[in-house]
C-alpha cells in the first residue's frame, strides 16, 4: 500500500478504516486529524504501509465482532519520512529527527498518508530496500527472527521450516544461520531428527534440530 510523496503537515491525513466488519469492500478511506506530536512520538509520512493477513482478519471479525471497536483503524507497520517530532523522540537507534527516513513498526493505524506513533517505533531504514520493501520487513522479520531466537538456532543446526513460502517461513530461511540446512517437509520423524529436549516447540513438532548436522 504505497502513501503520497508530499509533505504531510500537521491537520489532516487520509486513513482507511473498518466501519463494520466484513471483507475487503468495508474500507474506506477518510480524512481525520494529525495532531502535533507529544513528547517520546513523532509524525510520518508515510510512503508505504505493510498489508499482512492479520490486518484482514481483525476487520473480517476472526477475532470477534464487538462493534465497541468500530471503526477500526488498519495496519500495524510503515516506511516513510519523519515530519516532525515532539520533545525526546529517541528511538532504538538513538534520537529521532525530522526528515529521517525511517520503519514504524508497531505502529497502529499506519494504512494512512500520516500518523502520529511512539519514536520507540521508530528505526532507520536501510538505504538498500525501497518504500515498499521496507514498509513490509518487520511484521514478518521480526516473527521469523524471535521464532528463531526462542528455538535457539545455531550454526551447524539443521532446521525444519514449515510454510517456507509464506512471509514468515521466507524470511526465517535467509535468517537462519547460513551453514544450516533447510530440508524438505518431511513425514514422521525425519531421518532421525530430534527435538530439542525442554522446548515446548518442539514437543509440538513445530521444530528438530541436530547438533553438528
Amino acid at each position: 500500500m504505497h502513501g503520497t510523496s508530499g509533505s504531510v503537515a500537521a491537520g489532516v491525513a487520509s486513513v482507511v478504516i473498518a466501519p463494520g466488519y466484513g471483507g475487503p469492500e468495508v474500507l474506506t478511506v477518510v480524512d481525520e486529524p494529525t495532531p502535533e506530536p507529544g513528547p517520546g512520538e513523532v509524525r510520518l509520512e508515510v510512503r508505504a504501509a505493510g498489508v499482512n493477513p492479520i490486518d484482514y482478519k481483525v476487520y473480517s471479525g476472526a477475532f470477534g465482532r464487538d462493534p465497541g471497536r468500530l471503526p477500526i483503524r488498519l495496519g500495524s507497520e510503515a516506511a516513510g519520512v519523519v515530519a516532525a517530532v515532539g520533545p525526546d523522540a529517541m528511538g532504538p537507534a538513538g534520537p529521532v529527527a525530522v526528515g529521517d527516513e525511517v520503519i514504524a513498526f508497531r505502529a497502529p493505524g499506519a494504512y494512512a498518508t500520516g500518523l502520529i506513533a511512539p519514536a520507540q517505533a521508530m528505526v532507520p531504514k536501510p538505504a538498500t530496500l525501497d518504500w515498499a520493501q521496507a514498509s513490509g520487513l518487520m511484521v514478518t522479520g521480526a516473527t521469523a527472527w524471535h521464532a528463531l531466537t526462542v528455538t535457539d538456532v545455531h550454526e551447524g543446526d539443521v532446521v525444519l521450516i514449515h510454510g517456507a513460502a509464506g512471509g514468515v517461513g521466507v524470511m526465517a530461511v535467509q535468517l537462519a544461520p547460513r551453514t544450516a540446512r533447510v530440508p524438505p517437509r518431511p513425514r514422521g520423524n525425519p531421518g532421525g531428527l530430534r527435538p530439542r529436549p525442554g522446548r515446548p516447540g518442539a514437543r509440538r513438532g513445530s521444530r528438530w534440530c541436530q547438533r553438528g548436522a
